[in-house]
């Protein structure tokens, strides 16, 4: 790859800006503006297929540079030449027109969503794109007259590589806030903290109140761990990965109001721990353990909370504590 140090950081500054996009779908946007800059070019589009052509979508500046559907010309994507190249590359990398397909006349200009109107007028495409098994995507340029030199490629290969890396991480970021949007509706609404364990076990916030609750046990070493604890008045409940790739999540919650109603109810703050052990499904048992008490004691506990709360059972003990907000939902 022959680029200067100068190009790489022009490439570095762009995606850097880019990275802070709230949606992949508002990075792409920005970025084709920021490749026709870097470049110097007619037309960019953004363009994702996959390789059995049941699916072909592209994105593109100006809009009307290439045809609103992308398959108005080849009934099939695979029908492409530069198809091979892109499918046998086993990371994102740029080409030319002219390197794959040699003196040929190139009428229509785009490999996916073509030129609608090429007629008479030759162009010469950067296409960029890295793939799966499944599917190629990525980005290209379509200029007229002189053709791309071999620095465009490089440099636009660099970018390509740049930009998929700052798409996975928006990626990231898009699925960290739908998680955290549900788990804020399990948690019960706004007053909570969630945050995510990244890959070494640390928790990153992700919403304010987290990050206020975080300063406080952000040095627990139980943090980094496959369970709930409570900790200097502040609740942590771990809930493991939904599916594959995603996050574990820490659901927190100040105790600081749920203790001073405990104590208008004369709930002593070993009760409320209790309490908070049999929400979390413990028994009597598994809470003594946690607690380093003797279950006997517990129990003593136990019985002390059915007769403040007025409650006979254990489900009805827990159901009085959320209605006075002792516990969470």
């Amino acid at each position: 790859m022959d680029i200067s140090g100068a190009d790489a950081r022009h490439v570095l500054t762009l995606v850097e800006d880019l990275e802070e996009s709230d949606s992949v779908r508002e990075l792409q946007e920005r970025a084709l503006p920021g490749l026709l800059g870097l470049i110097g070019a007619d037309a960019a589009q953004c363009y994702r297929f996959s390789a059995d052509g049941s699916a072909v979508s592209a994105l593109s500046l100006p809009h009307e540079s290439f045809h609103e559907d992308p398959m108005v010309i080849y009934d099939h994507p695979l029908d492409h030449p530069l198809t091979d190249a892109m499918l046998e590359t086993p990371a994102p990398d740029a080409w030319r027109v002219s390197d794959v397909a040699g003196d040929r006349e190139w009428r229509r200009t785009h490999c996916y969503n073509l030129d609608f109107r090429p007629f008479g007028l030759r162009r010469h495409l950067v296409a960029s794109a890295g793939s799966d098994a499944a599917t190629v995507e990525g980005y290209a340029l379509a200029r007229s007259g002189e053709d791309f030199t071999e620095h465009d490629r490089d440099l636009f290969g660099f970018a390509q590589l740049r930009l998929g890396l700052a798409e996975r991480a928006v990626r990231e970021r898009e699925q960290l806030r739908a998680l955290a949007a549900v788990a804020l509706e399990l948690a019960g609404g706004h007053e909570r903290g969630v945050a995510a364990l990244d890959g070494n076990g640390r928790p990153q916030a992700l919403n304010a109140v987290a990050a206020g609750l975080l300063a406080v046990v952000g040095d627990d070493p139980r943090l980094g761990r496959p369970e709930s604890f409570v900790a200097r008045h502040i609740e942590v409940r771990y809930v493991p990965p939904a599916g594959p790739g995603l996050s574990a999540l820490l659901l927190l919650r100040d105790l600081a109001r749920a203790r001073a109603t405990a104590r208008r109810h004369g709930v002593t703050e070993q009760e409320h721990r209790t309490l908070l052990h049999l929400h979390e499904g413990r028994t009597a048992t598994e809470t003594a353990r946690h607690m380093g008490l003797s279950p006997t004691t517990v129990r003593g506990y136990i019985a002390s909370l059915h007769r403040k709360l007025e409650a006979g059972h254990t489900a009805a003990l827990l159901r009085r504590g959320r209605d006075l907000g002792l516990i969470g939902d």
